[in-house]
């Protein structure tokens, strides 16, 4: 993924808008736990090796 499409500017240029941000970070998250049994052992391997590629490029 390009690292340009992390460096998003933005305004926030109302009341409201400050407000709807300010609420967004302020309000706890609650952790996404990942469920690894969904990927295959043979998939993971396919996936480390295309990574080990792209790495040693």
């Amino acid at each position: 993924m390009a690292t340009s499409s992390f460096n998003k500017d933005f305004t926030l240029n109302s009341k409201k808008a400050v407000e709807s941000f300010a609420k967004i970070i302020s309000t706890p998250t609650d952790h996404v736990k990942i469920d690894r049994n969904i990927i295959s052992p043979e998939k993971e391997r396919r996936g480390e090796q295309k990574l080990k590629q792209i790495l040693s490029r």
